[in-house]
């Protein structure tokens, strides 16, 4: 099933977008996937496709929330951005001006690494996360003991980084190296500096001021259960993992949100509604080196596409795949989602959507 709205689109552009996209991705084994495309301050399409539920075969609709892991570091970033602007925090402070608790682990470097490196990706601490080489997923979800509704502390997750464990990939500031311990690192950093939980710190100064009413990071055994089924492939076959919580991701991933929200947020980080000029420049400059075709800036990446350098981030774990894309110099932003894990279909999506928007 196809919902879609196309405000302010020439009907046959809609109409292209529509079915060879939203329809295609399901008819090629996605559950669902929602699309949204704006232009500045003016939504240009806002559509769905499939079901958000395989079993209930329930409709998806384009407001139904969803996982968006990584997206959930342009989140993030922002906050750390708009502490440097009050002068809390200092993108050259390091790991251990702000956590010198033995309960975070021996993080190798801590007492060099900086702010700027780990929003960047710079630091070259070891991801917790790394599917090489990493216990973690077996601990967590593939184990026999692994409990998918165990609720992981920062401090936890950042054992698996320990230099005791896993030397770093090289020296802070010498590569680029994707790892979501940085992030859980700078969540840490936050409460230190502010006395105070992230969720608070976020919905104060992201949320709340948006309006983002139904983005929330999600903090318990379950997800709120208003956020859509998630699916993985096992075996061929898509399987329900909606169990998984997403406290293994905290403020690295772990944050539900909608395509109209997400559409709103993405204006405000572009526009630099959130920053001051000096944090907005910085987070959109980008660091030396690459990790695959990414390079990144601060919570966010810049990307070739046919189109241009896009500036974005994307996200994906179990049950939801994402991604949120600005093309500066046109003001149109993409965002999509899709409840199902390890899908390449919505980078496709989302360079077809940004044709479709400059045609």
């Amino acid at each position: 099933m196809v919902a879609a709205r196309a405000a302010g689109a020439r009907p046959r552009a809609a109409a292209r977008v529509r079915p060879r996209s939203l329809a295609a991705g399901v008819a090629g084994g996605l559950p669902g996937i929602v699309l949204r495309v704006d232009r500045a301050e003016a939504p240009l399409f806002s559509g769905a496709a499939g079901v958000s539920s395989l079993e209930r075969q329930t409709p998806l609709r384009a407001t139904d929330r969803f996982r968006i892991y990584s997206i959930a570091k342009t989140f993030t970033a922002t906050v750390v951005l708009q502490l440097v602007d009050e002068g809390v925090l200092s993108l050259e402070d390091t790991v251990r001006r702000w956590l010198d608790d033995p309960e975070v682990g021996r993080i190798p470097d801590a007492d060099s690494i900086t702010l700027r490196q780990l929003l960047t990706h710079t630091s070259g601490i070891y991801d917790y996360q790394d599917e090489a080489d990493s216990p973690f997923y077996v601990d967590a979800f593939f184990g026999p003991d692994a409990d998918w509704g165990r609720v992981w502390t920062p401090p936890e997750l950042l054992a698996y980084a320990d230099g005791a464990r896993h030397a770093p990939y090289f020296a802070p500031g010498q590569g680029v190296a994707y790892a979501n311990t940085n992030y859980v690192l700078l969540g840490l950093i936050v409460e230190a500096a502010t006395g105070r939980p992230f969720r608070d710190e976020l919905r104060d100064r992201v949320l709340t001021p948006l309006a983002l009413d139904r983005t929330s990071l999600e903090e318990g055994a379950a997800v709120a259960p208003d956020v859509v089924p998630g699916y993985q492939r096992q075996a061929g076959q898509l399987a329900d993992v909606s169990a998984v919580n997403l406290t293994w991701a905290w403020v690295a991933g772990g944050i539900v949100s909608t395509a109209p929200d997400l559409a709103r947020f993405a204006r405000a980080v572009f526009d630099g509604e959130l920053l001051s000029p000096a944090s907005h420049a910085a987070m959109l400059t980008f660091a030396p080196g690459t990790w695959g075709r990414l390079e990144f800036g601060m919570g966010v990446y810049r990307v070739s596409s046919p189109h241009g350098e896009l500036i974005g981030m994307d996200g994906g774990g179990a049950g939801g795949t994402s991604t949120m894309a600005w093309l500066p110099g046109t003001d149109v932003t993409v965002v999509a989602l899709a409840n199902v894990a390890g899908t390449e279909g919505l980078d496709r999506l989302r360079d077809e959507a940004f044709a479709w928007a400059l045609a």
